[in-house]
């Protein structure tokens, strides 16, 4: 029964990893990792503020809280978490796990018997859990459509080599339809053939969830971390993707590079040939790339971001992830004389307002979201900048609320 009730947390708290779009749920879970809850809450609020039914929110704040030990907030969390979301079986375990904290082995009883006496509508999961098994397809989600002629426009157009056309139509498809897993996929994907791997990145990330060849997103993940020397996370994103693929090539080779990583570094392995998994499988990186900077590691301590000649956008980014705000917003700043085409100024009037909304300069950040959607409306970076744009304006009202950071 502890086994069962394990896989359940985790299968509620995979369920809000992939299922959250608000990249306020990322920033959330990266301050929860650093220990900083308080930051945290701070993140899950701020979605609460907009949607106050957001079941996502209200177990992370639950989770968050019983780390802090805030026991009795974690209960009150949880079951907010399952009342929007009834299927969560995650959240009455969050509740009950928290009154066994408290001692009240009764009430926690009671909280698992929602679920043994079928109260919740996932009940039967508890004796026999469908757990979906690594090699089998992923389900289609309704909520997105994968046939529309913005989605099939894109799809054509990766598959046809012609990766502007393909990152243009995904575009289209995330301005009709915000959060299209499917559309992220061939935005990132084709990102990285052209070479722009943070927004291949940005992208990918949330393109798991795509139904048909969201899996493929961590083999691309794969490869972009390996040209930037992130040996960490190329390795998690190849074990993922091993867990994910029925391509069995794709998966022999993937299984050589993972052997190849856990090498000594005073031995020098050469890399086998990638294989594709799919016929819109990435190319390998044929650059080797720096040593790495890890991201969001807390034990680590980052390394020093070395500085090139000129504006570079590796450095900016490097710089804002490291919390350097200040060498970022001198860098992004720079960076817009340097480029034109619509995309990467959006995106850098994006980076620079997010720059300002964790300085806590709320209004310099509402200023600059507010240039990326009206001066770039038909940008992939558009939707973002309007969510953040949002945010920021509900942090300027709530400002001597929030944590400082």
């Amino acid at each position: 029964m502890k086994n069962l009730r394990g896989i359940l947390l985790l299968l509620g708290a995979s369920s809000l990893a992939f299922a959250a779009e608000d990249p306020r749920f990322e920033q959330g879970a990266r301050f929860e990792a650093l220990g900083k809850y308080e930051n945290a809450l701070g993140e899950y609020r701020a979605i609460l503020a907009s949607d106050p039914h957001n079941a996502d929110a209200f177990y992370a704040a639950g989770s968050v809280r019983l780390k802090m030990k805030d026991y009795k907030g974690a209960i009150a969390n949880f079951q907010l978490a399952y009342k929007f979301a009834p299927k969560m079986t995650a959240a009455y375990e969050g509740a009950a796990t928290a009154y066994e904290k408290l001692g009240d082995k009764k009430s926690a009883a009671l909280e698992r018997g929602k679920l043994e006496r079928g109260n919740n509508p996932s009940a039967k999961a508890e004796t026999k859990p469908e757990v979906k098994s690594e090699k089998s397809a992923p389900q289609s989600d309704s909520k997105y459509s994968y046939t529309s002629a913005a989605f099939l426009k894109a799809k054509q157009a990766f598959n046809e080599k012609e990766y502007k056309t393909a990152c243009s139509a995904a575009r289209e498809v995330l301005l009709q339809e915000p959060g299209n897993p499917g559309a992220y996929y061939f935005a990132g994907a084709g990102r990285y053939e052209l070479g722009e791997l943070d927004k291949a990145e940005y992208n990918l990330k949330r393109a798991f969830d795509y139904p048909e060849l969201g899996y493929n997103a961590h083999y691309y993940l794969s490869l972009i971390y390996k040209k930037q020397g992130k040996k960490k996370e190329e390795l998690a994103e190849l074990e993922a993707y091993i867990r994910a693929s029925k391509n069995e090539s794709a998966i022999a080779s993937a299984k050589a590079r993972i052997a190849e990583l856990s090498q000594t570094e005073t031995k020098t392995v050469e890399s086998p040939a990638e294989v594709k998994p799919v016929e819109t499988a990435p190319v390998e990186a044929k650059a080797e790339a720096p040593a790495p900077a890890l991201e969001n590691k807390p034990v680590e301590a980052p390394k020093p971001v070395k500085k090139v000649s000129g504006p570079s956008m590796e450095f900016a980014n490097e710089a804002y992830r490291q919390g350097d705000f200040a060498t970022a917003l001198a860098e992004y700043q720079a960076l817009q004389k340097k480029f034109r085409d619509e995309n990467t100024k959006a995106y850098l009037l994006f980076q620079i307002g997010n720059v300002y909304r964790n300085r806590r300069d709320f209004r310099s950040a509402v200023a600059k979201y507010r240039e990326a959607v009206e001066y770039y409306p038909n940008s992939e970076w558009a939707n973002e900048a309007q969510r953040a744009w949002e945010d920021a304006v509900w942090q300027e009202k709530n400002a001597d609320a929030l944590p400082r950071r």
